[in-house]
């Protein structure tokens, strides 16, 4: 994590900030360790989904700015103006409750307004954002800190990208006109801080490129190291012949006679039964396909080829290996969700080299 932070930090240069999007448990690899250790090498903010993450770090003694990005209710401001927690906020509702926690709390509620450029999920539309701006300002307990939107495919859509800038500027352009001025204006994530420098202003969101994974080819082989490598062990094997059906279901059978690895992993881990017939693992540096239907907790795979192997041997799941984006490709998801659906059961192990 490191070298990728190093080589996001030499992208955007010394003048923006470097926000850590640790939302999802890190994208799975461990909300605290990795927040902790993103701040000690050079992460500015952190960035969350739910003001529950957000406690999780301030209860583990991280002090850097926290962002909550996911729409909070009103309920949850009292929580938010304790534990300095930075607010997205799309209308007065929620801008109104952080106002009145901060006030019974003697405190001051940041807040960041969100505006939907295009992706119609979360965020005032750009004539509301402006209007917002001005009620807001005026809130004797509110710092209205900053201003954000959300690209909705910078990896691949460079125009729909392009668009949403320019809506943004817009919104930016007549918040100016009035007088308002924002200390933080943010915009890229991981693919729009390398294709589009125009939209790195004062603070950069960084998620999926920072845990070393590079969906887009955005970067040249090796420039980003994967985190996570996910590992499972052998737990049975057997050799059966042709014509034996494999799994449940009877969605495999066998070809010729078939040496078979018994993992002790499946979905009930978070690997994907999406994988089923479909994904592989590497043991002993040999690609061994999946075979039959990915079980709750065990995972079939053709060890044939390999000539020696043993109950209690590793296969890796995930990792330089086995690319995060191929899984997705081959399951007909993104490289996002095959590392956050890991479950809290498979352990994790960090190692600082």
């Amino acid at each position: 994590m490191a070298q990728n932070l190093a080589l996001l930090r030499s992208t955007i240069g010394a003048s923006p900030q470097l926000g850590l999007v640790a939302k999802a448990d890190a994208y799975g690899h461990g909300l605290v360790p990795v927040g902790r250790f993103a701040v000690q090498n050079g992460v500015d903010w952190l960035m969350v989904a739910t003001v529950q993450e957000g406690i999780a770090l301030r209860d583990a003694g991280v002090t850097t700015p926290i962002l909550v990005l996911s729409p909070i209710l009103p309920v949850e401001a009292e929580q938010a103006v304790f534990y300095r927690l930075r607010i997205l906020v799309e209308n007065d509702e929620v801008a109104l409750a952080l106002e009145a926690a901060a006030e019974r709390q003697e405190s001051k509620a940041k807040i960041h307004i969100k505006v939907d450029t295009g992706i119609s999920r979360f965020g005032a539309t750009p004539l509301e954002a402006s209007e917002l701006a001005m009620r807001l300002r005026h809130l004797p307990n509110v710092n209205l800190e900053g201003i954000s939107t959300h690209f909705g495919d910078s990896g691949n859509d460079p125009e729909r990208t392009e668009e949403q800038i320019r809506k943004f500027d817009a919104v930016l352009k007549v918040c100016t006109s009035q007088g308002i001025s924002f200390k933080y204006v943010h915009a890229a994530n991981s693919a729009g801080t390398v294709r589009f420098p125009s939209s790195h202003r004062d603070l950069v969101r960084v998620g999926i490129a920072a845990y070393g994974i590079d969906p887009y080819g955005l970067y040249k082989p090796g420039e980003l190291r994967p985190m996570m490598t996910w590992k499972a062990r052998i737990m049975a094997l057997r050799e059966r012949p042709a014509g034996t059906w494999v799994s449940y279901a009877k969605t495999r059978q066998l070809e010729g006679t078939t040496k078979i690895a018994t993992l002790g992993v499946g979905y009930g881990d978070g690997y994907p039964r999406s994988l089923s017939n479909l994904g592989f693992v590497m043991i002993q540096g040999v690609r061994c396909p999946v075979l039959g239907l990915v079980c709750m907790d065990q995972l079939l795979v053709d060890v044939t080829s390999i000539a020696t192997i043993a109950v209690g041997d590793e296969a890796i799941l995930l990792g330089e290996q086995v690319p995060a984006p191929e899984l997705a490709r081959l399951s007909g998801t993104n490289s996002h969700e095959i590392v956050t659906r890991i479950m809290s059961r498979v352990p994790r192990r960090y190692r600082y080299i």
